[in-house]
């Protein structure tokens, strides 16, 4: 899929139209892909186009929402292989169309609805809401993480919002992920991390540590960690850390640490999945060996 972002599509939009009745010359020159919603043949779609045509074949009062909100808001780590999401009211259904799924859900009102470019858009804060209501909760932390990043993700309306809604579905889950959410996070895999060291009762590690040698330069930058311990915790992806000239290059940066008197960790996702209780009782165990109690 060819993801671009709002500004980029404004710029080369491709022509896609609108008709309830497709003409001979609609038929010829153009390719259909939703009910009553065509695009120019030959035509390679951007992320934002195949919303925009999502959204044209919604119809009236439907607005875009979701990881597709997600997306337009600008975050840096979209989610958008799948159906294109829209909110439609109460009079509409609640179901999903080829290629778009459908949100029954009660009135948006007009401060929860925002236009980029061009189609209404659920805001920041209704964007937060819904993804932060959603299953797995880890995952929905770094949904909140990435809009408190990039989209400037007000808190204090967020947990206004979901005051102001108490039965909601998944209000609990979103309750209890407002006050752990990290601008700083530059990944859903340190969300993750730091969701389970919450959840494990260790205390609230700080993100993006850097750490300098004696003549000021820059040698490590830890994603987690406890300055006052001098304690760095690093989830690494296993593409990236997986070659042998980036596990030399990860070796170097330890012992260039640990001279400074630094405990470098490490945990990858297949690690927290196997023995979460192992990962977090080696972070739990370094902390103890630093005095903390």
């Amino acid at each position: 899929m060819n993801v671009t972002n709002p500004s980029e599509a404004q710029s080369s939009r491709p022509q896609i139209v609108r008709t309830d009745r497709a003409d001979d010359d609609v038929r010829r020159d153009f390719r259909r892909l939703h009910r009553g919603v065509y695009v120019d043949s030959g035509t390679t779609l951007t992320t934002t186009d195949r919303i925009r045509a999502a959204w044209m074949s919604a119809g009236s009062g439907s607005v875009v929402a979701g990881l597709s909100a997600q997306f337009l808001h600008g975050v840096r780590y979209p989610d958008v292989d799948g159906d294109v999401e829209m909110i439609r009211d109460l009079r509409g259904q609640g179901r999903r169309r080829s290629g778009i799924r459908f949100i029954r859900t009660d009135r948006l009102s007009a401060h929860d609805i925002v236009e980029i470019a061009g189609m209404p858009v659920t805001s920041v804060v209704r964007t937060a809401y819904d993804l932060g209501r959603r299953r797995p909760d880890w995952l929905a932390l770094g949904h909140l993480d990435d809009l408190a990043r990039s989209a400037e993700l007000d808190l204090a309306a967020l947990w206004a919002y979901t005051r102001d809604h108490p039965r909601a579905r998944g209000i609990c889950q979103l309750r209890e992920l407002v006050p752990l959410v990290d601008p700083l996070a530059e990944s859903p895999g340190e969300s993750w991390t730091r969701l389970i060291m919450h959840r494990h009762g260790l205390p609230r590690p700080e993100s993006q540590i850097e750490v300098f040698d004696e003549n000021g330069a820059l040698i490590a930058r830890f994603d987690l960690g406890y300055r006052r311990y001098k304690i760095g915790i690093d989830y690494d992806g296993v593409e990236y850390h997986s070659s042998e000239e980036q596990k030399l290059h990860d070796h170097r940066r330890d012992g260039g640490v640990m001279r400074r008197g630094w405990i470098p960790l490490r945990t990858v996702a297949a690690a927290l999945s196997a023995d979460e209780n192992g990962e977090m009782a080696k972070i739990r165990s370094a902390l103890e060996r630093r005095g903390y109690r």
